[in-house]
């Protein structure tokens, strides 16, 4: 997905959420602003949910504006986000 460096899906009020950290010097350095990044993800969140089924589809986009976090082996520390607000 263009602009997306990080991302994880968590469940949130038995909705998906896709939790997404961009891409933020790419999309600069191409002379997006922060509005155009929030519309580019928001297409991304479209085009893919309609290559997933229904039950699968995300709800919505939280854009976070730090990495996450990561274990030792650079795996994202899922357990963190579980409780994603917004």
């Amino acid at each position: 997905m263009p602009y997306v460096a990080e991302s994880v899906v968590v469940q949130q009020n038995e909705r998906l959420v896709g939790l997404v950290y961009p891409d933020f010097e790419d999309a600069f350095a191409n002379g997006l602003e922060a509005k155009d990044i929030e519309r580019i993800m928001e297409e991304n969140r479209t085009t893919l949910n309609a290559t997933l089924p229904a039950y699968s589809q995300i709800a919505k986009i939280k854009i976070y504006s730090e990495e996450f976090e990561k274990t030792p082996k650079k795996s994202i520390k899922r357990f963190l986000y579980m409780e994603a607000k917004g």
